[in-house]
């Protein structure tokens, strides 16, 4: 147990994986990633998936004023999730997703269309910088997407556009992998975590993907830096509604 705990940041990433397998999988790629298997598989890799998705609707629409007006800006759109959630839900509601994956963004627009809302539906693939200037949003929402964006930096690059593309008073969902790479804690976590995928059905080399994906082809941080984060980037009131392993949704306000 010692050196499980005190291994190196390397030992930690994978630990729980599935060492069966002689060859190591090849990193994501949302070029190339088998969209229809992601949008499977999601679900069954984050327990309360649904819920989260749920608990952001709930909470944007306990935050915006009621009028005829709404325009919600969806980073990391590509796939459709909140798309056509709040779409649905929303018939007042024009929405604007952003995604730099075309794969993913052709998803998104394939479930607009399914759900009969591409007429209030506008999707870009850029990143949020190249995003046309098209007046102040009242609301946005990035899920599982932060942790993809390389560099603290990059990160706060991103928090302060995002900020500034909203109303004061605007709310901000955001959900992102959470984790200290070098906390004790992080294999006992990442255990549980494979067993929770394995019993819901995730594919092993899947779940091997995911680990090994820690630290490298994806980027998180702790809690703490990330609502310091937020804080710098001209976000208050920041609160913590779901989590489950090191998956946590935020809730903020723009100042």
């Amino acid at each position: 147990m010692k050196d499980h705990i005190n291994g190196t940041r390397d030992e930690k990433r994978n630990k729980g994986t599935d060492h069966t397998c002689s060859d190591n999988p090849s990193p994501m790629s949302w070029d190339s990633a088998d969209i229809v298997r992601y949008e499977q598989s999601i679900a069954l890799k984050i327990p309360g998936y649904a819920h989260m998705h749920d608990l952001m609707d709930k909470l944007l629409t306990a935050t915006i004023a009621d009028n005829n007006h709404i325009r919600i800006l969806v980073t990391g759109a590509g796939g459709g999730k909140e798309i056509t959630l709040l779409g649905t839900k929303h018939p007042d509601w024009s929405l604007t997703g952003m995604d730099t994956s075309k794969p993913m963004l052709d998803l998104a627009k394939k479930r607009a269309d399914e759900a009969r809302i591409s007429h209030r539906v506008k999707l870009f693939s850029e990143t949020i910088k190249q995003l046309p200037e098209d007046g102040l949003y009242d609301g946005a929402t990035s899920m599982l997407m932060l942790h993809f964006i390389q560099g603290l930096e990059a990160k706060k690059s991103f928090l302060m556009h995002l900020a500034s593309k909203l109303k004061p008073g605007a709310p901000l969902i955001l959900a992102s992998v959470n984790a200290d790479l070098d906390s004790p804690a992080y294999p006992i976590m990442m255990q549980a975590w494979r067993e929770h995928m394995m019993q819901a059905g995730v594919l092993t080399e899947e779940w091997e993907r995911f680990a090994a994906s820690l630290g490298q082809t994806s980027d998180p941080v702790s809690a703490e830096i990330l609502v310091r984060l937020l804080a710098e980037c001209g976000f208050s009131r920041i609160t913590r509604y779901f989590a489950a392993f090191w998956v946590e949704g935020y809730y903020a306000i723009r100042d």
